[in-house]
């Protein structure tokens, strides 16, 4: 009667649980890359927007002052009753840098804007 009664008892047994830990396993090691691969393509993207956007700041910088800014910390305070252009945070790039910048730039602008990612990639505005 004791056996009967184990019999009767519900769930699941440690083969079945082991099995489909496996399966999700094998499932999160076929989409981790494929997302992770994704992360860093977002980060690129976001930063040529972000040097796109501190680029037009600086332009509108440029015709509302008549020069250039002598940094782009300019860009984040008023004066004169223009501005700010942008706010601090946007003057960092995807990967919580500072954008280089220098006026009288060296490849055929007014100005040089650039960064760099962890990885090596170059982002600027003379391309």
């Amino acid at each position: 009667m004791l056996n009967r009664k184990l019999k009767k008892r519900g769930g699941f047994t440690l083969i079945e649980i082991m099995l489909v830990i496996v399966i999700i396993g094998i499932i999160v090691g076929i989409a981790a890359p494929k997302i992770g691969g994704k992360l860093g393509k977002a980060q690129n993207v976001a930063a040529r927007a972000s040097l796109k956007a501190v680029e037009t700041a600086v332009q509108s910088y440029e015709m509302d002052n008549l020069r250039l800014p002598d940094s782009l910390d300019d860009l984040t305070k008023q004066k004169d009753g223009n501005g700010p252009y942008l706010k601090p945070s946007e003057l960092m790039d995807p990967w919580s840098q500072k954008f280089q910048y220098s006026k009288g730039g060296a490849h055929g602008m007014g100005f040089d804007l650039s960064t760099t990612s962890p990885d090596g990639e170059q982002f600027n505005n003379w391309d």
